[in-house]
Parts: structure tokens; sequence; C-alpha cells
């Protein structure tokens, strides 16, 4: 691994200067490994301490990619299998969901046309982050409430956190243990993975928005304290995207999807790829297409307002690169998948 390469630290640091950004890194791996993985900036707006190749980053909804991964994994040791349905999934819930759910599988719930709503609701948000209750009966309830009214046009595209928390806790359930341990046990110890965690990462602080208007997140705010709850979302959501770990961390798990084997047989890394062929705009498994599927046609990124991420692989699938900041205003993660197509196409 590289972490002196000149030409990366300087377009990181051009990059920070240019979108007054704390701090970024980024990451090059390809089916070899690391490539490269540099950072640059400050783990706190207007402090000393810089951040590190070791340091954590919350990658937002790119970690949905992880949670289908996981899925993948439960499949292929015989715990669970693909399309099954709400009703194999959660049948202990069966009597307190609508009946128009039960056929909706697990398939639908991963690429968002199973017809659930995007979020909770403001005043389940709001309850959930003072929440105490065990994190498999929060998702349980979460479910149920999801659920407790008809789909809304199943079989359309409608990204949703929501199917991920459905997911999380049919995870609960044929795992046999919770979704945050299952994770642990069936994905980051075979691979190795020793910096990740959930909710804010504690030495780098993300920083907020100053205005959020129709999803749209501008002006350079103040630090958040990851300390404070509402640094990140709250803990149910998990599985939609409640993530950190270092640079390096990451890029192993993006190998997942570079070389088939490392940790899923071939056919489970193309399932989890492939997006459905209906008509109209669409993603895949944590993965969507992209705007210039000649150089990168698989994307992620992820924010929770505070932080963002992006990673693109190339069209056939031996790079990926991944850029990160601890800043999520729109225009920087829009700039993010600039930078980080540029990294794709090797150079610097």
């Amino acid at each position: 691994m590289k972490h002196d390469e000149p030409e990366l630290i300087q377009v990181l640091e051009d990059f920070r200067r240019r979108f007054d950004v704390p701090a970024v890194g980024a990451a090059i791996v390809d089916s070899g490994g690391v490539v490269s993985c540099e950072v640059a900036g400050e783990r706190r707006r207007g402090e000393a301490a810089r951040v590190t190749v070791d340091d954590q980053w919350h990658i937002g909804s790119c970690g949905k990619a992880i949670t289908a991964l996981l899925y993948a994994r439960l499949v292929e040791t015989g715990h669970t299998s693909w399309g099954a349905t709400v009703a194999d999934l959660l049948p202990d819930l069966a009597q307190r969901i609508n009946p128009e759910w039960s056929t909706a599988t697990i398939d639908d719930l991963l690429v968002c046309r199973a017809g659930m709503r995007a979020n909770l609701g403001l005043r389940d948000m709001k309850a959930a982050w003072i929440d105490e209750r065990p994190l498999d009966d929060q998702r349980t309830l979460a479910a149920v409430e999801a659920m407790s009214r008809s789909p809304r046009r199943p079989g359309s595209f409608r990204y949703s956190n929501l199917s991920y928390v459905v997911t999380g806790a049919a995870i609960d359930r044929v795992a046999g243990e919770s979704f945050e341990r299952a994770i642990q046990r069936h994905v980051l110890d075979p691979l190795g993975i020793t910096s990740f965690g959930f909710g804010a990462p504690s030495d780098i602080w993300g920083h907020r928005p100053r205005v959020q208007l129709s999803g749209t997140v501008i002006g350079r705010g103040a630090p958040a304290d990851p300390q404070d709850p509402r640094s990140d979302n709250p803990v149910v959501l998990n599985p939609a995207g409640r993530f950190h770990l270092n640079l390096r961390d990451w890029a192993t798990l993006q190998r997942v999807f570079l070389v088939p084997g490392i940790l899923l047989q071939p056919a489970s890394v193309e399932r989890l790829l492939a997006v459905p062929t209906t008509a109209g705009r669409g993603m895949a498994m944590g993965w969507a297409p992209t705007k210039s599927p000649e150089i990168a046609p698989y994307g992620q990124q992820g924010s929770n307002t505070m932080w963002a991420a992006t990673a693109l692989m190339n069209p056939d699938r031996t790079r990926t690169a991944m850029v990160v900041t601890n800043d999520g205003r729109t225009r920087v993660l829009l700039t993010q998948a600039q930078l980080a197509q540029v990294l794709l196409e090797g150079s610097p």
C-alpha cells in the first residue's frame, strides 16, 4: 500500500481547499488489493488534529451494499434463501401486518421495489433517537409500523431506508442472532475487518449543514459531536447505513465485488449487482447505475447530511475508487463522484 503518493495527496489537498471541506480521504482498490490510500485535512474544522489513514469514516447509505452482502452470505451458509417472502422471513408478525405484504420478497426489499415508504415518519424518527429498547425489538416494531398499511405501488422503484430496516429485522430472525452480531460473524471476522462500527466515529467529527431544503443540504455548518445521538440517524436505521470504518477496511469489503470467491460465490455477486430490467430508474442491491456507464457502471453514494461517501466500480469490475469527506453538503457529494471517476480512470 502506498501512503505517500504525492499526486493523490495533492489532488486531495486541492479538493479540500476548493470545496472547503474539513477533511477528505480516497482509496483505490483492484483485484490484487489496495493500490493507493491517502487522507488530507482536519478531524474537526478549525482544529490542529489531522486525519490519518487509520481513522474511521461514516459511509452512509453505501452501507446498504454491506447489508445485502450479509444476506447473500446467509443464503450461502444455508440460513435462508433468495426469493423468500415477508411471510417466510417474518412469520411471527403475520397477524400484525397487512396481508398484502405477504408476497413481497427479500429481493424486492433489497432493490427497493416492495412498495415500502422511504423513511420513518418525523414523529417516529424523534422517538427513535431516545428509544432504549433492544435493537431487534426496535426493528420489529418499525417493520410492523411500516407494513401495517398497504404497499405503495409495489414493483415500482422507490428508494427506501425502511426496506433495509425490514431486511435487518428479517436477518435478526434467519441468523438466529441480531443483525449487528450477524454482520460481525459472517462478514467482518472472515475478512479480518477490525475498524467497523455503528454510528458516528469517535475521532473524526462530521459537520452539519447550515440549511436543508427539500433534500438539498447547503451551507458550511458546525461540527457534530459524536457523543450527541443526533450526530447520526437513530440506531434502528443501522442496516440502512449507520456504518463507519477506515478506508483500508472499506477497500477490503469492495474487493468482495471485484474478486468472487473471496467471501461470496460468483452467482451471489452477480445477483447483488443486477439491476431489475423493468422500465424506469432503479438500483441493484446497494449499488446503482451511474450516468457514465462507460467509465463506472456501478456506483454507491451515502450521506447522513454530516458525512459523504462515494464508491465507483469500472465496467470490467477490476477496480474501485472510494472518496469520503466529513462534510455532507449536496455539492460535496456531487463533486466526490467526479473525483472518484478521475481516480477510477487512473489519473492521478
